[in-house]
This record gives C-alpha cells, structure tokens and sequence, in this order.
C-alpha cells in the first residue's frame, strides 16, 4: 500500500475548499494546502479539515504548484485545484491504485460544472489531464508561467482512471471575468518572454475562431446557457490575450520613438 500526498493552490477559496477537501480525504495520508495571501476563511477551513496549510508569494501557477509538490513528504501525489472535486467512482479507483500501482502516472479526466449541476453533462468534452503520479516519473515544473501541466518523463509507464473531476470553476460572472483577466496578464507576459507575435488578422478573427472551438468543437452548445456564456467568454479571453499583448507592442514603440527624441 502506497502513501499519497494531495497538494491544493489556493486564494480566497472559502466558497469551495472544505468540499474539495472533504472528498480527497478519503484517498490522502497528507494534504498540502499552499495560499498565496487569502483574506477569507481559507486558512481556518484548510486546518479544520485537517489539511496541513503554507503560505508562498505569488509568482506563477506553475511555480506556486511546484512549491506545493515540493512540501510533499510521500513519493506518490495527486494535484487537484481548489475548485475541483473528486466523484465517488474515482475516489474508489484511487484507492484500489494505492495498494498496487499499475502505472508510474496516471491521466483523469475533468467536467465542467455549472450551477444546478450534479455531475457534469453526457456528451461535452472533458479534459484529460496526467495528476495522479509518481514523483520519480513526473513532475510539475517550476518555470513555466502559465501553464500548470505535468512533465512526465519518457521512461513512464502512463495509466488512465475512468473516474472524473468535477469542475466548479464558475460562481458568478463577475468571478469568472475577474480570472481570465488576470490570467491574460500572465499570459501576455509569457508571450513577450517568450518573443510571441500575433498578426492584426489574428486579433480579428480569434474571438470568432475561439467561440467555435468552445461552443461547437468542444460540444459547449450541450451545457445550454451556461455552455454559451462560457463559450463568449472564453473566447473574449484568447481575444484579450492578443489585443493586451498589442497593445504592449504598441506602447513601448510610443515610447521609445519618445525616449529617440529627448536625446537628439
């Protein structure tokens, strides 16, 4: 029988936490609750339930998940986030995996969850995602600033539960707008050390592009009215992502072609 440490990311997550909590602690010998400044009851909830709970400045998703993996005592961890809970099936095959590991790795799949929902609807498309892992075959990195995914090495054996994630990313509008455009703060920045560049026809057309990927390609259209309004905003976020990092191109030019004046 395998040890297995969760590590959690959270800000301000009191709405969400304690039920996310209450379901890994059916699979966890150790939670790792790792904030990054939470003004609400996060704390309290975190060390009620058990959880041990760690404070980190804010650099990155990737990083503050890094951290968190690093403050793991076991050689085994799942990743979840603060707004995701684990469904009874998976709970029952993560545990079936603890007393003999098949795989060095294995891969979930996630749900989207919107109000009034009890698991997610048949039909849409689910992410799968590698969280479930043996620390000497994977890892999240630390680099990266905006993407939060696994690097698995190439000598792992990698598995698939059938269990899933269920997904409450969306409390309200105005929670949902307020992340994405944070987010395409982060993202711009990666795109801009990364030396990215995005065309004007690329800034006219990603909205309309995005929206059919979310809405049709991705089978959004089957969550109804709240698989529309993700879909909008979705794609208003690749939208913004473009336009902010236009934006920059456009400025620092000003700002040079003025700088390139007061010292002639």
């Amino acid at each position: 029988m395998i040890k297995l440490s969760v590590y959690i990311i959270t800000l301000n997550e009191e709405k969400r936490l304690e039920k996310t909590i209450q379901a890994v602690k059916q699979i966890a010998d150790e939670i790792i609750i790792v904030d990054s400044g939470s003004i609400d009851n996060t704390k309290s909830i975190s060390e009620k339930q058990g959880a041990k709970f760690f404070y980190n400045t804010w650099k990155s998703y990737a990083d503050q998940k890094h951290y968190a993996q690093e403050l793991c005592t076991n050689e085994w961890v799942l990743s979840i986030d603060a707004d995701e809970v684990l469904s009874q099936e998976l709970i029952e095959e993560i545990k079936t995996v603890k007393k003999a590991p098949q795989y060095d790795v294995y891969k979930i799949r996630i749900g989207e969850m919107f109000p009034g929902y009890n698991h997610p609807k048949k039909g849409t498309k689910k992410y799968n995602l590698a969280r479930l892992y043996n620390r000497n075959y994977a890892e999240m990195p630390k680099e990266n600033f905006t993407k939060d995914r696994i690097e698995i090495k190439k000598t792992a054996k990698i598995g698939q539960l059938q269990g899933l994630i269920y997904h409450y990313s969306y409390l309200t509008l105005h929670h949902q707008i307020d992340k994405l455009n944070n987010f395409t703060d982060q993202v711009v920045e990666t795109a801009i050390s990364e030396h990215k560049r995005y065309s004007n026809l690329r800034l006219c057309t990603e909205f309309f592009r995005q929206f059919i990927c979310y809405y049709i390609i991705k089978r959004n259209f089957l969550n109804g009215q709240w698989g529309f309004i993700s879909s909008v905003n979705h794609a208003y976020f690749r939208f913004l992502k473009i336009a902010k990092w236009r934006e920059y191109q456009q400025l620092k030019e000003i700002n040079n072609q003025g700088t390139s004046t007061t010292t002639k």
